[in-house]
């Protein structure tokens, strides 16, 4: 049956599309062309999609048909995803730069800190609040030195705080440069050495004070004044504006570095040196004993050392001589004013090397042991005074075994 069929179309086609022959006539010649009914049914074949491609093309004109339109929706959605994400890039691009931006204001600030920091503490060394070298195992008062701390007595507790400088926040969450924080650390470290050597010098002179059995609170109020300290300047427009507690702590410094100062002044007032520069005994204590003239109970306001005539006497603090020469009982005597209201007296010498308005230092030989005035024998009489009232110069004599 399919051959049947396929031979019926064979037919029909033969029968439609017959072989031809196109003649043509040229100068007196005839020739002519073969069509074969394949060449025919190619010829149609060809010009069959032609008219539909035509009418097509005809249909999508009239109706506005446009074939590329679905493909341009595309183009435009796939335009719109990139503008979306162009977009986005520029504006984390943005977030980049003004993050950057952040960071580097944040790194100039903590530079800008640090470099403060580093002024405050240069002026801090170059005020002598750190020790040096020859320094750290004693701490010079005039021409001594504390070899040995007595007990400290004092009910206020001092003790260095180590409180950690607050560093940067950078909000980008990017670690800070590893050489900055270390030079931070660095200058908290010198920050709490200073702080403890100033402690431990302020304690060191309240212990002395207090050994001599005085109020420390009365000899500081006998002072110059309570101002002072190293002048530490911050430059800049935002000098007084360190984040973190360093700045707090720097002003807890130069508070310290004022009572240094004050108690050093006190200290070098007090009398601790021995009056006589040779060999002496104690041959009267000082309060209440029998009258060597009168054998009654009386008050004595010194201390009496026995020795050889004109033995050295010595200035056993330095000050100002306020009086030289003869004062009744006391025979020859000589007065000094000390500071922060000590003075000291040196009472029945045989002969004075200083005169009034004198300045001298610890050590300076002010006169000879002598027996003016009411003695019984060569003697001297050593009074330690402070704010008029006399006080047992034995405290000072112990307290100044502490200082070498």
């Amino acid at each position: 049956m399919l051959n049947d069929i396929i031979g019926d179309t064979r037919r029909r086609i033969l029968a439609t599309f017959p072989e031809r022959q196109i003649y043509l006539r040229s100068g007196g010649e005839v020739s002519y062309f073969n069509l074969s009914t394949r060449l025919q049914l190619a010829a149609l074949s060809v010009v069959s999609l032609m008219a539909l491609w035509c009418v097509f093309s005809i249909i999508n004109m009239i109706f506005n048909i446009n074939p590329m339109h679905s493909s341009s929706a595309a183009v435009k959605e796939v335009e719109a995803r990139y503008a979306r994400l162009l977009a986005d890039s520029e504006a984390k691009q943005a977030s980049q730069q003004a993050l950057l931006a952040e960071q580097r204001k944040s790194f100039e600030v903590m530079a800008a800190n640090l470099e403060a920091k580093h002024q405050t503490i240069s002026h801090i060394v170059s005020s002598d609040v750190l020790p040096t070298a020859a320094t750290q195992k004693t701490v010079q008062y005039a021409d001594a030195a504390i070899v040995m701390a007595p007990t400290i007595r004092d009910t206020n507790e001092r003790v260095a705080r180590r409180t950690q400088i607050d560093s940067v926040d950078i909000a980008t969450g990017l670690p800070i440069d590893n050489s900055l924080t270390s030079l931070d650390d660095t200058q908290n470290a010198i920050l709490l050495t200073a702080e403890g050597e100033l402690l431990d010098q302020i304690e060191r002179n309240r212990a002395l004070i207090e050994k001599t059995e005085m109020s420390i609170t009365d000899v500081l109020a006998q002072g110059s004044g309570g101002t002072g300290g190293p002048f530490i300047p911050l430059d800049g427009p935002d000098a007084n504006v360190i984040p973190g507690e360093f700045q707090p702590r720097v002003n807890e410094i130069q508070a310290r570095f004022v009572e240094r100062e004050s108690l050093d002044s006190a200290v070098r007032s007090l009398p601790l040196g021995h009056p006589i520069v040779d060999e002496t005994y104690m041959s009267s204590d000082f309060g209440v004993r029998s009258d060597p003239f009168t054998k009654r109970p009386t008050f004595h306001g010194g201390i009496d050392f026995g020795g050889r005539p004109m033995a050295p006497i010595q200035a056993t603090a330095p000050g100002t001589v306020i009086f030289a020469g003869r004062n009744g009982a006391m025979g020859i005597m000589v007065e000094i004013d000390h500071g922060h209201g000590f003075t000291t007296r040196y009472g029945h010498l045989k002969k004075t090397f200083v005169k009034r308005g004198q300045s001298v230092e610890k050590g300076t030989k002010i006169g000879g042991m002598g027996s003016t005035g009411r003695s019984t024998a060569t003697h001297l009489h050593y009074e330690v005074r402070f704010d008029g009232r006399a006080y047992d110069p034995e405290n000072f004599l112990k307290a100044g075994k502490h200082v070498q």
